[in-house]
């Protein structure tokens, strides 16, 4: 197991914000993670799992042991004329399984093309865009027990899938590594194109035929009109989730602001609330404060501009917190994972 000391974590966060690891470990092997287990988890050491940092913000530096997993590998285990199950490792990247996928005609995770993060944290966070999530086509999650270095495989159903949330990041949270997972996809899955947006860019594209391909294209096309690139502008892609509210909260608000911006869910009782239109409608889309800001395109993205620390990042995003609760009586809750000293 290789064991760095007082590493630069900066390149490998992409508000790149500066911070120090006191200890971190790369993971390319299942061995790496098995001798983590046996050393450093068994003396109770103060730990974070990191994968491509792209959900993760550093207020300082770490004084414990960054696990940073790299675990490559994509395969195809059982294909029939309709199905298709595909192992991915945990330190994949996203988007490139989603190349590989529709590239070959696997339909499911299309939707999902161009989040950032890796294969790893995908089920943490129960990753979802434009009406997918990953439960939709998860048949299996493999892990490693921090306790006991055992492997042990995950039904979907033992997952506790949620909006943005799961057991691994609650309940089980820092008990088991996710090591990589097995989707369900379907060669003749229907197209979920019920999202104004999508819509929209495809008559757009003029597109003939419909594919797997030219959905992920579409969507593609989309998030990079709307997202800045974290290597031109450190960020961490949407910052808050879209706070669900009851129905009757819902309905006062829409009284008051006949343009809210709002998603139905499955719960009849609660509706989902564009945060995006809170900050905007507050006043935030395009703020400056410092060496960090709001991009202009998308007030959900927090930016930093350079030489700012992610101590600046959360003085603002608690502002913007602050003023939204004040406005419209709604509490803000972070999608990136806050990593304090």
């Amino acid at each position: 197991m290789p064991l760095f000391k007082h590493y630069s974590l900066q390149s490998i966060n992409s508000f790149n914000v500066p911070a120090l690891a006191a200890h971190y470990i790369p993971c390319t092997s299942l061995k790496d993670i098995e001798d983590f287990c046996a050393t450093v988890y068994s003396t109770k050491k103060h730990f974070y799992i990191l994968g491509e940092g792209t959900n993760t913000l550093f207020v300082g530096d770490f004084p414990g042991y960054i696990l940073h997993i790299q675990l490559p590998g994509i395969e195809i285990i059982q294909e029939t004329s309709h199905k298709v199950l595909i192992k991915a490792a945990a330190g994949v990247n996203w988007h490139k399984l989603v190349l590989f996928c529709v590239n070959r005609g696997y339909g499911g995770i299309e939707n999902l093309s161009l989040i950032s993060g890796t294969v790893g944290g995908a089920p943490v966070q129960n990753i979802g865009a434009y009406g997918v999530e990953l439960k939709d086509v998860i048949h299996s999650i493999e892990t490693i027990a921090l306790a006991t270095g055992k492997k042990i495989i995950f039904k979907p159903s033992e997952c506790a899938f949620g909006y943005r949330t799961s057991i691994f990041k609650t309940k089980l949270r820092n008990q088991y590594i996710i090591t990589g997972i097995v989707l369900a996809l379907d060669k003749t899955a229907k197209f979920r194109l019920e999202y104004i947006d999508i819509q929209k860019k495809i008559e757009k594209m003029q597109l003939k035929q419909l594919s797997f391909k030219s959905i992920s294209d579409a969507i593609i096309a989309i998030r990079q009109q709307k997202l800045p690139n974290p290597i031109m502008l450190g960020n961490a892609g949407s910052f808050f989730q879209n706070p669900l509210i009851p129905i009757e909260q819902y309905q006062l608000l829409k009284s008051q602001y006949p343009e809210l911006v709002f998603f139905t869910t499955c719960n009849k009782k609660f509706i989902k609330i564009s945060a995006a239109w809170l900050i905007e409608t507050a006043g935030f889309k395009g703020f400056r404060q410092g060496n960090v800001g709001i991009y202009d395109l998308h007030a959900l993205i927090l930016v930093h501009y350079g030489g700012a620390t992610g101590r600046d990042v959360i003085n603002l995003a608690n502002h913007i917190k602050q003023k939204v609760k004040n406005q419209f009586n709604i509490t803000l809750i972070p999608e990136v994972n806050i990593v304090e000293p």
